[in-house]
């Protein structure tokens, strides 16, 4: 059997989507390969395939899902457009592969709305090990995490500075490279984000927007602090399941960045719970929770079933009585 961990394929412009993929490959046996997360279909051959299916879900839908030949394990997934599940093929390929994990609230209840079992499973990067010892060492650097198409705003950098009475080095998440076949640019982006990583667990301190530099250095135990302009916003909220979330408006009012300390034991806990689930998966050739005979994942089953079949019948009864009509209609299409 072939393993497969998958990338941002063509359009790349977040180095946390080739973490996503970094993470996932640690799990595997030596010698999987790379996938084009915007291709799945391209995965059609006569071998048969195990594809860690993490990840943020998509560009473009051209080429989704995979083919039969591939078993995908979906965990740790987020559906940014529910065009998404518009094709109801597609909707019939996430209930074969059901229960799916889900990394966010927001992916947790679309999927159920359409009646497709999921659950919440956290995301697969805070399994990221240290690169070298995690110190905390107060000499160390200062690092500000951003985007360069969405950069902390001036006033805030400034106040961030006069907090901690030193200039933070910004960082950016953008790829420096994208040039290249994918198995070239993952190569490259690999070894890129290994060496963030790295900085990340030297640093003293790491204030960032980016989910996928918050959750990683959470997991390697780094000094972080994510912040934010809209801490609400639901994508955040498996952040701020282990640490505050600190918004701008906060960060401008503030007179020291105290938070409250990570949540260490519910931190481990998830991530026990995704080491296992791949390591089960593994053994299975298919997604343990849909499949092993372990009391936790038949618990999952069973819940994300019931779960499915209640929000489906909310959704429907809610549409057809008027409520949150032009919602449901956004999110779900109409016709029920």
């Amino acid at each position: 059997m072939n393993y497969y961990y998958q990338v941002e394929g063509l359009l790349r412009n977040n180095i946390g989507d080739v973490l996503q993929g970094m993470v996932a490959k640690d799990l595997l046996p030596e010698g999987s390969k790379v996938a084009d997360r915007e291709a799945h279909a391209d995965l059609a051959s006569n071998e048969k395939g195990l594809l860690i299916a993490n990840g943020w879900y998509m560009h473009s839908f051209k080429k989704f899902p995979a083919p039969d030949n591939i078993t995908p394990v979906y965990a740790a997934v987020h559906i940014a457009n529910s065009a998404l599940l518009a094709d109801a093929g597609v909707r019939e390929h996430f209930k074969k592969h059901a229960p799916i994990g889900c990394r966010d609230t927001k992916t947790l209840r679309l999927l159920l709305g359409w009646g497709i079992p999921a659950y919440y499973s956290s995301c697969l990067t805070i399994t990221a090990k240290p690169r070298g010892p995690v110190t905390h060492n107060p000499e160390g650097e200062v690092l500000l995490v951003d985007n360069v198409d969405h950069p902390v705003p001036d006033a805030v950098f400034n106040k961030l500075e006069t907090l901690l009475g030193k200039k933070p080095v910004r960082v950016s998440h953008d790829p420096p490279d994208t040039s290249g076949d994918l198995e070239s640019y993952a190569k490259a982006s690999e070894k890129h984000m290994d060496d963030l990583l790295a900085r990340y667990c030297k640093a003293s301190l790491v204030l960032t927007t980016k989910i996928h530099c918050a959750l990683p250095g959470l997991g390697m135990g780094a000094n972080v602090k994510l912040i934010h302009p809209n801490p609400s916003d639901p994508r955040l909220a498996t952040v701020g399941e282990f640490i505050d979330i600190i918004s701008y408006k906060e960060i401008l009012e503030r007179k020291d960045l105290n938070t409250s300390p990570v949540k260490t034991e519910m931190l481990e806990k998830r991530k026990q719970f995704l080491l296992e689930l791949v390591a089960d998966s593994l053994k299975e050739g298919a997604n343990a929770v849909q499949v092993s005979g372990k009391l936790k994942y038949r618990l999952i089953r069973a819940k994300a079933a019931i779960m499915a079949k209640l929000y489906r019948m909310g959704v429907v009864s809610s549409y057809r009585v008027g409520f949150a009509k032009d919602k449901i209609e956004r999110v779900y299409g109409a016709g029920f």
